[in-house]
C-alpha cells in the first residue's frame, strides 16, 4: 500500500438543533487513505458524507477523534502554516449551481484563491495566462473566461469548480 496521505480516527461531530437533542452527524469514522488513492464515500442522503468532508477541509470543528494530513494534525495549524494547508487541500462543491457566484466571470471564479495565495503569481499577465491554461484543461476553452455562470450547463459549471480547486495545485 502506499504512503498514507490522510489518517482519521474515531472522528465524531454533532450539532445542536434547536428545541431537540443532539444530532449525531459523524459517530466514529476511521479511514486512511494513501498518496495517490481516490475514496468515494456513498451513502443516503443526512448520513454525514457532507459533514465529514466539511471536518476534514477544517470547515467544522470534530467532536473528538483525530485526522493526520501528512502527518500532521490541520486543527492545530496557524497562521503561514494553516495557509499552507489550505493551498494543498480543495474541495470541488456537489452542487455547480450553488458553488458558483453568479456575479463573477468563470476566469474571476478560477482566480478567486489566488487573493488568499498572492505570491503564486505576481502579474495580472500571469495569472489570466494560468486561468486560461486552467480552462483549457478542463475542456472548456481560454474564451469561457469571460463568461458567467449562468451561461454553462450543470457539467460544465462543475468544470468550472474543477478548475478553481486545481488552481492552487493542491496536493
Amino acid at each position: 500500500m502506499s504512503e498514507k496521505l490522510l489518517e482519521v480516527r474515531d472522528l465524531r461531530k454533532s450539532f445542536q438543533v434547536p428545541g431537540k437533542k443532539k444530532l449525531c452527524a459523524l459517530d466514529g469514522i476511521s479511514l486512511d487513505l494513501g498518496r495517490g488513492e481516490t475514496l468515494g464515500l456513498v451513502g443516503e442522503s443526512g448520513c454525514g458524507k457532507s459533514t465529514l468532508a466539511r471536518t476534514l477541509l477544517m470547515l467544522e470543528r470534530p467532536d473528538s477523534g483525530t485526522v493526520r494530513f501528512d502527518g500532521i494534525d490541520p486543527f492545530s495549524l496557524r497562521g503561514k502554516e494553516l495557509l499552507a494547508f489550505r493551498r494543498r487541500v480543495q474541495m470541488v462543491f456537489q452542487d455547480p449551481y450553488a458553488s458558483l457566484n453568479a456575479r463573477m466571470s468563470a476566469g474571476d471564479i478560477i482566480a478567486e484563491p489566488w487573493r488568499s495565495h498572492k505570491s503564486l503569481y505576481k502579474s495580472r499577465r500571469d495569472r489570466d495566462m494560468r486561468v486560461r491554461g486552467l480552462l483549457d484543461l478542463v475542456g472548456l476553452g481560454a474564451k469561457a473566461a469571460d463568461k458567467y455562470p449562468q451561461e454553462f450547463s450543470g457539467g460544465q459549471r462543475q468544470r468550472i469548480g474543477i478548475a478553481r480547486a486545481l488552481a492552487l495545485d493542491p496536493t
